[in-house]
């Protein structure tokens, strides 16, 4: 092997270690979970929509941001609750909008294994099954995460319960019952 090749070679593999280091430097995507509490509402309905966001890495990540916005049958009112953009992850951004059913969360920095939350009260509007998605949930040192879903089932109101039809028979005995205390009450002496 001439002094080139050796040279090339070389160069290959020092490449090869920087990238491949690079790439094992690369932190694995921040995790996103949505639920609604509770899943099932009657119509007009209000539930709590709960986002929470975890940092699976042993180092921080910053910058991490995701949005969510609400599918037709579901109005968003305000947020209730959440420390993903509060000082507990370094300060961020929280911002709500109702009116295009929208609202996004950024957090500064998630710690090593820290998890933040963000809670929203909802209303089912619309009778059905509607499935809500986030966005990915990204972070300035990690590939994009999956995005998450709920289910959120909105039923009609329970119809009011009546009591059901006396029968023939029935109607009979209570005639009868009454007849019984009338007379016995006739009977009775007087004091």
């Amino acid at each position: 092997m001439n002094r080139s090749s050796c040279l090339a070679l070389v160069t290959v593999v020092l490449l090869s270690v920087c990238f491949a280091s690079t790439a094992l430097a690369q932190a694995i995507s921040p995790v996103i979970v949505k639920t609604f509490s509770p899943a099932v509402v009657a119509l007009n309905g209000n539930s709590i929509a709960t986002v929470t966001v975890t940092n699976p890495n042993a180092v921080p990540l910053t910058n991490v941001q995701f949005n969510d916005t609400m599918p037709a049958g579901i109005d968003l009112i305000t947020q209730t609750g959440g420390t993903c953009s509060t000082l507990a992850t370094g300060g961020g951004i929280f911002s709500i909008n109702p009116g295009t059913e929208t609202f996004s969360s950024t957090s500064n920095v998630l710690a090593a294994g820290q998890s933040c939350t963000i809670t929203v009260s909802v209303r089912g509007i619309t009778i059905g099954v509607h499935i809500n998605t986030t966005s990915q949930v990204t972070s300035n040192e990690s590939p994009p995460g999956v995005a998450a879903s709920a289910t959120l089932t909105v039923q009609a109101p329970a119809a009011p319960t009546t009591p059901a039809p006396l029968s023939w028979w029935a109607l009979l005995a209570i005639a009868a019952a009454l007849a019984a205390a009338s007379v016995n009450k006739l009977r009775a002496p007087s004091v």
